[in-house]
């Protein structure tokens, strides 16, 4: 009998079951063994006093001996010549024998390896009984098979070729997960586990990492995942697995052997949440002695790789599901990395050698194809590339010869991007690719996506024959791009019609007429602003079939919004901030001077600029025209609209605000109008009645008669309005003498209304608006009268407060004319209203910021207050005392040099005007008289003036009865030094 055939038949004494059959499995065992042995002619080792797990271990280590024997008699005739020694039935055994070696061998070793180990047991064995003396033994015999098994795989050593028989193949497809498992247990054996008896095994370390790479990536995932699950327990074991299993993700078929390992390689199976999320789990864990931005630069475009080419659909939805968990994280290392991948075709075509346009375009189809329809995804996928993407999409759809799936792919993917998209963004977007004039790109004869080469083409006159090639080729018809523009007006147009989002085709309108226009007023490119108009042109064509009025707007928001646009631009570009700047530029020079002296202007000088800006500003003021005009016609066809039922009309309120103070009087008449009709049109619906009202109730009649004045306060006719604010004004006298009850929730309107009239140039509008603050107050008292001085003082504690126009100025002087006929009206009351008026009056006179005018009124105010009503400024009396001489002392003038006209310069804040001294010297002379009245009829103001303070004013207005420039002023100085003497001889008396 030859070696082979003993050895054969030996292998089939350890698995023969066709003897005598035992009741028991240890007694099966122990006959096989003695038949076993008798066999081979040795004596068998073990009898019935051994245990069954000896029992079994014995016959794992002679079956691990038969295996060698073969291995060794086939290995060494293993020639393509030479016949196979092997039948299909010893190859069945020879499996079996290797499954004995591994059920009975090598798992139960590792079992009680692992228990001794200094960690948590092992479950599988926690429940039995250990025998730890017994360890070392176990330890020693679990590295033999561990050597063993692997010198089967590798029979010549390490750097040996490894054996190509049928039994290392048996195991390599069967076992693989089995002989790593204790390879990586006794090989990875941290120091602090080992012991004299229980030391790593270092030489299986090499051993094992070749028998990795010799795996497929799939098998080898698999059995490094199975290692991973059946010995989570051991933590260097689950280190170790982790470790070589993302170093497997980094071979060339990593990623493709881990989808292999979870997904099986059959198509059509399918794809559970879990096996995503287990794929997405592994392909995002960073190996530990690895930088991120490495391992992603590596993994990356091997998921994007797979996305295109493969053609399993489980495959297809793990890469795209991976790739998009990862674009959704936190961590901006992926993030970035797939960006680029993706977009770097798009974007730097010029360094693109390798992916064409179809591949770029398929991958990204693909991705979005296969992932779940998340608007953040398809954002940050496809927003930085849609202007490449148009421009991809333009040069395809101009080549009739293109591949229709790539176009149809490309279309597809701007389409989807413009239904998740927002509105701001779409349009920002939309809005950059027609001013990317360097963005036409074209698809090359190589497949590659190329920039177009601008070339420049001298024009030239048609002959016969190139006239009519243009007309038969289209260049010549309506709405051609017979300049070449990028991009095509019409197809532009056509793009923005295929979008069908009507909030986007408004929002690009309206900003194409801003475009226009402001490319208009600055002399902008002339290809630009022609490429402007046409697009304006072929939009209203695609927008004609609407039966709206306003053409393809859904209403006349849009047209609203263009207005605000305009108002926006003359409120904060005006002439008049011009004149602002330059003033502050003159008062900040002027204020660096020692020695006052006046800027001389030169004449003649700048000509040219003042021309030109003249010309600017004529067309501004033509453009803001248009716009209130257009505001006032949308106004007054739509009776129903007011900032109430739409939302923009508030903004637009807010802007005709500083436009009514513009220096243009037509402007600052049809912004008052606008104005106007806005204020009165919101308080009109603001004062429907909820239900159903008492017709004949003084409340219903007086509410009747509040409506009928707003209606008329909208009409464009002049006197119109003035009786509607006649009927306001009745209205609120009528109230205040109880006839007719006036609802406080209508107060804030009218009194918009009426302090809107005070700024108005007609007198009697003028005059009726002061007259109805005045019954206001006295009607419904501090908050009217507070709104009017926030009115007269705001903005003077604010940086650059004070620079003011000469019509702001103008509007603060007639609201102050207002208040001069409240603080009349309102008599001995006014005593209540004194901390509401006399700090914001002294804060306008403080302000270094206010003009010498508003200045002079307002001391004329604090004169009317102690005039009406004496007692209310006794209070602040030490203060205003101290503050008028201070004043008079600081600005007196000798100098005839400096004396100027205020009434020339409005809005000049030169304190050496001879007015402000007259008004400061008449508050002072009533102060005075008053003071000395009240002594005579109480003893309250004896204590009021001290000597000190006497002593001073006497100096002080001697001084400017001696000295000052102006004659009113030297005589209002004696007059109030007349006053003062009666004042002293009045506390003399007392």
């Amino acid at each position: 009998m030859s070696e082979l055939a003993k050895a054969l038949q030996a292998g089939s004494a350890l698995i023969d079951s066709s003897s005598e059959s035992q009741t028991h499995l240890k007694g099966a065992l122990l006959a096989r063994l003695q038949r076993y042995y008798s066999i081979i002619e040795v004596p068998c080792p073990v009898d019935d006093s051994a245990s069954l797990v000896d029992v079994q271990l014995q016959t794992a280590e002679q079956s691990l001996n038969i295996i060698e024997k073969v291995h060794k008699i086939i290995d060494s005739n293993d020639s393509p010549e030479s016949a196979p020694l092997l039948g299909v039935r010893d190859l069945g055994r020879l499996r079996t024998l290797l499954s004995i070696i591994v059920r009975w061998g090598l798992e139960p070793l590792l079992d009680r390896v692992i228990s001794a180990w200094p960690e948590r047991p092992n479950r599988a064995t926690s429940d039995s009984i250990i025998d730890l003396t017994s360890t070392p033994e176990d330890y020693s015999r679990l590295s033999s098979f561990v050597l063993r098994l692997h010198a089967l795989i590798f029979p010549s050593g390490l750097q040996g070729k490894p054996s190509q028989s049928l039994i290392t193949e048996t195991i390599l497809q069967r076992h693989s997960k089995d002989i790593l498992a204790p390879s990586i247990a006794l090989g990875w054996l941290p120091k602090s586990m080992s012991s004299e008896s229980m030391f790593p095994l270092d030489s299986v370390r090499p051993l094992t990492m070749r028998l990795l790479l010799m795996l497929p990536s799939s098998q080898t995932i698999a059995s490094l995942g199975g290692v991973m699950s059946t010995r989570s327990s051991v933590a260097h074991i689950r280190k170790t697995c982790g470790y070589l299993l993302s170093r497997q993700l980094l071979r060339p078929d990593g990623v493709r052997g881990l989808f292999g390992a979870v997904f099986g390689e059959a198509e059509g199976e399918e794809v559970t949440l879990k096996q995503l999320e287990h794929v997405s789990q592994v392909l995002t864990a960073i190996p530990a002695n690895m930088k991120g931005q490495n391992y992603f630069e590596d993994i990356v475009p091997k998921v994007v790789n797979i996305v295109h080419d493969d053609k399993r659909l489980a495959y297809k939805r793990a890469s795209a599901f991976t790739l998009s968990r990862l674009l959704a994280g936190n961590d901006e290392t992926p993030r970035t990395i797939i960006l680029s991948t993706l977009h770097s075709p798009f974007l730097q075509p010029e360094s693109n050698s390798t992916t064409t346009a179809a591949t770029a375009v398929s991958t990204l189809s693909s991705l979005l194809a296969n992932s779940d329809p998340s608007p953040e995804l398809i954002t940050s996928l496809l927003s930085p590339i849609v202007p490449p993407l148009y421009a991809l999409l333009y040069h395809l759809e101009s080549v009739k010869i293109s591949d229709p799936t790539i176009r149809e792919a490309v279309r597809d993917m701007l389409l989807t991007w413009s239904r998740v998209m927002t509105k701001s963004e779409a349009v920002a977007v939309l809005w950059f690719i027609l001013n990317d004039q360097d963005g036409k790109l074209k698809v090359g004869l190589d497949g590659m996506i190329q920039k177009t080469e601008k070339f420049d083409e001298n024009l030239s006159l048609f002959t016969p024959e190139s006239l009519r090639q243009a007309e038969e080729s289209g260049q010549l018809e309506a709405g051609a791009n017979f300049l070449d523009l990028y991009p095509d007006p019409s197809h532009y147009a056509s793009f923005i019609q295929l979008i069908n989002r009507q909030d986007i085709l408004s929002d690009i309108f309206v900003m194409l007429l801003e475009a226009y226009r402001e490319s208009k007023l600055s002399n902008g490119d002339p290809i630009q602003v022609l490429k402007y108009l046409q697009v304006i042109m072929q939009l209203q064509a695609t927008m004609s079939h609407s039966s709206s009025k306003l053409g393809g707007f859904q209403n006349s928001a849009q047209v609203l919004e263009f207005i605000r646009q305009v108002l926006d631009d003359s409120a904060r570009g005006s002439g008049s901030s011009e004149k602002r700047r330059s003033k502050n530029v003159e008062s900040d020079v002027s204020s660096l001077r020692v020695v006052d002296h006046p800027v001389a202007e030169e004449e003649g000088e700048d000509s040219d600029d003042d021309l030109e800006d003249s010309e600017k500003r004529d067309i501004d003021t033509e453009m803001t025209e248009t716009a209130l005009t257009i505001l006032l016609s949308i106004l007054e066809g739509n009776d129903t609209m007011s900032s109430k039922t739409t939302s923009i009309l508030n903004d637009i309120l807010l802007l005709l605000e500083p436009i009514v103070k513009s220096d243009a009087e037509g402007i600052r008449e049809l912004a008052g109008e606008a104005r106007m009709v806005l204020t009165a049109r919101l308080a009109f619906q603001n004062a429907q009645p909820g239900g159903k009202a008492d017709q004949t109730s003084p409340e219903e009649d007086s509410r009747t008669t509040y409506q009928h004045a707003l209606k008329l306060l909208q009409d464009p006719i002049l006197p119109v309005r003035a009786h509607g604010l006649l009927l306001l004004r009745q209205l609120v006298t009528s109230s205040s003498q109880g006839s007719k009850p006036l609802d406080p929730a209508l107060v804030p309107a009218i009194q918009d209304i009426f302090m809107q009239s005070v700024q108005d140039n007609d007198s009697y509008i003028f005059l009726n608006a002061v007259q109805g603050l005045a019954a206001l107050v006295d009607r419904f008292g501090a908050s009217v009268l507070k709104h009017m001085v926030q009115n007269y003082t705001r903005g003077l504690t604010e940086m650059h407060g004070g620079d003011m126009t000469q019509q702001e100025v103008d509007i603060r002087l007639r609201v102050g004319e207002a208040l001069a006929a409240v603080v009349r009206r309102c008599g001995s009351t006014l005593g209540t209203h004194g901390s509401d008026i006399v700090p914001s009056l002294l804060l306008v006179l403080r302000s270094r910021d206010s003009p010498t005018t508003l200045k002079t009124s307002s001391l004329s105010l604090l004169a009317e207050c102690q005039r009406t009503y004496p007692l209310v400024l006794l209070p602040y009396f030490v203060d205003l005392s101290e503050g008028i001489l201070d004043l008079l002392q600081v600005e007196t003038s000798r100098s005839s040099d400096t004396e100027a006209v205020m009434d020339d310069q409005p809005t000049s804040k030169n304190t050496k005007f001879p007015p402000l001294r007259r008004a400061a010297l008449h508050f002072l002379s009533l102060l005075l008289k008053g003071t000395t009245e009240q002594i005579y009829d109480s003893s309250f103001g004896k204590e009021v003036f001290s000597k000190e303070l006497i002593q001073r004013a006497k100096i002080i207005l001697s001084y400017v009865s001696d000295t000052d420039v102006d004659t009113v002023v030297k005589v209002m100085g004696r007059e109030a030094l007349e006053q003062l003497a009666q004042l002293e001889r009045a506390m003399i008396d007392l």
